[in-house]
């Protein structure tokens, strides 16, 4: 399994070096170059990352992106000792090598998300809890308080972890002389140290992340609370296996079922899974949550898989439908990793365009004004923060509409009567009201980017002159410029 593990880390640092940052990524590139101990849309755990990672292997893809995939290999290992403790073995293979077989996991970690650190910690937290209540040693105690703070210090869905790790202590019989320890609150105390500085920069910040958590983007929206539960169930299948995702869901089950459930290994894992499961599948209907939030949950499954998989003799279907589920997701994930490089993919733009769209760009601002100064302007954190990395900050860029991290860092009222290029993605427009924002804009050619012998991506592009800000109340899509 160590090999497996270390041949799979291989492939994805390939796989890693070969792609183009996505949009997200680029954005949190541009948190590392503002390193805070928060940000409007997360704790700053990734922006840590991304920032150690470029600081030893440049601002490539790969330098952005080596954390989250030495992280994932990270992950894989303490899978395999976790299941190996508990079970076995056997299990811990298991779940070790399911892993690296689950679309979401094999795929997504190859990316620099949130959810690299988060998935790392919540595994780390859960395997040094473990220990700690098997071998008793103080220091994996506070290791799972370490662990569970650097979690939250990733992403605020470690509220689920906390829920998670004090439901077992607190309410399984067996545990419950741990009330009467000092280690469990000394663990706590660490993980809430740990996480003091996001709460003191919201508290400096009119508490941005944690308000953007209650109040989140939809992910889906239809007219019936029905249709949303029912994507959100059916992308299950897309992130975690058509087959895998059921089986994998049938093994928790399991352990809630029969003698399973008075077997304290059992409640461990139930406690893990369940109450980010739970509460992420009843919120679904609100149209809410993205397929990955508890990405958590399906993780900590694969040692549950790993049981059935071990006790299969009586279930003679559990093995040859686990192998086809495997071999199924394995055909998904090559897809996915060769698709991106097809001349005719869809989605190329989205990926191949940047580079030269930003080089295109550098010379559109060159021959802007300089006096009294001038900037990009980008109309969405997505586009801006591709054109930010692609550009290496060459330029200032900046977003007009305020609500992501471009607006802790820039001052519009300090670049009153500066110039500027606007880019915005046709055939849409501007979408936004150019005309009350400069006192002259004039139209240019339309930059068209070619990858693969063909148009990928088209971007409408204006120069303004003498910007006046940012009109109030912000209208995003009004007043288009001819």
């Amino acid at each position: 399994m160590i090999a497996v593990i270390g041949g799979a880390t291989l492939l994805r640092l390939r796989l890693a070096s070969a792609l183009p940052l996505v949009d997200d990524e680029a954005y949190y590139w541009t948190w590392a170059q503002h390193l805070a101990a928060g940000y409007p849309d997360h704790p700053p755990a990734i922006a840590w990352m991304i920032s150690a990672s470029t600081a030893l292997l440049g601002d490539s893809p790969l330098g952005v992106r080596a954390g989250a995939v030495l992280l994932s290999a990270g992950i894989a290992l303490l899978l395999l000792d976790l299941g190996r403790r508990m079970y076995g073995p056997g299990v811990g293979a298991a779940a070790a090598l399911a892993y690296q077989l689950i679309p979401a996991f094999s795929i997504g970690s190859i990316f620099a998300f949130p959810d690299a650190p988060f998935v790392f910690f919540w595994a780390l937290a859960l395997w040094a809890l473990w220990r700690a209540r098997t071998d008793g040693r103080p220091r994996d105690w506070y290791l799972a308080g370490l662990a569970a703070g650097l979690a939250a210090l990733s992403k605020l869905h470690a509220v689920f972890l906390a829920v998670s790790m004090l439901g077992f202590l607190f309410w399984t019989p067996s545990e419950r002389r741990w009330r009467l320890r000092a280690e469990p609150f000394r663990a706590a105390a660490i993980a809430l140290l740990v996480f003091l500085p996001v709460i003191l920069w919201n508290a400096d910040h009119a508490w941005r992340t944690f308000r953007r958590a209650q109040n989140p983007a939809v992910w889906i929206s239809t007219s019936l609370p029905v249709l949303n539960a029912a994507a959100f169930a059916a992308a299950q299948l897309a992130y975690y296996g058509l087959l895998s995702a059921p089986l994998l869901v049938a093994a928790v089950a399991r352990l809630g079922a029969g003698d399973h459930r008075r077997d304290v290994r059992s409640v461990f894992l139930l406690w893990s899974t369940l109450p980010i499961l739970i509460v992420t599948w009843l919120i679904s209907f609100d149209g809410v949550p993205k397929p990955h939030w508890h990405a958590t949950g399906f993780l900590i499954a694969l040692i549950a898989g790993g049981v059935m998989w071990d006790a299969a003799g009586r279930r003679r279907w559990v093995r040859p439908l686990s192998i086809s589920a495997l071999v199924l997701n394995l055909a998904v994930i090559v897809a996915l990793a060769v698709l991106p490089f097809r001349p005719n993919y869809a989605g190329a733009g989205e990926l191949w365009a940047w580079e030269a769209a930003a080089s295109r760009t550098d010379a559109l601002l060159q021959a802007t004004p300089a006096e009294p100064g001038r900037f990009l302007l980008m109309r969405a954190y997505q586009t801006a923060a591709q054109m930010d990395y692609n550009l290496r900050r060459k330029h200032l860029v900046v977003t007009p509409f305020g609500g992501d991290a471009y607006d802790l860092w820039v001052n519009h009222q300090a670049l009153i009567d500066w110039n500027a290029i606007y880019i915005g993605d046709l055939p849409s427009g501007p979408g936004v009201p150019l005309a009350q924002m400069f006192q002259r804009v004039e139209r240019l050619p339309d930059l068209e980017i070619v990858w693969g012998g063909r148009v990928v991506r088209r971007f409408a592009v204006y120069r303004g002159f003498g910007f006046r800000g940012v009109p109030r109340p912000r209208i995003e899509t009004e007043l288009i410029v001819e």
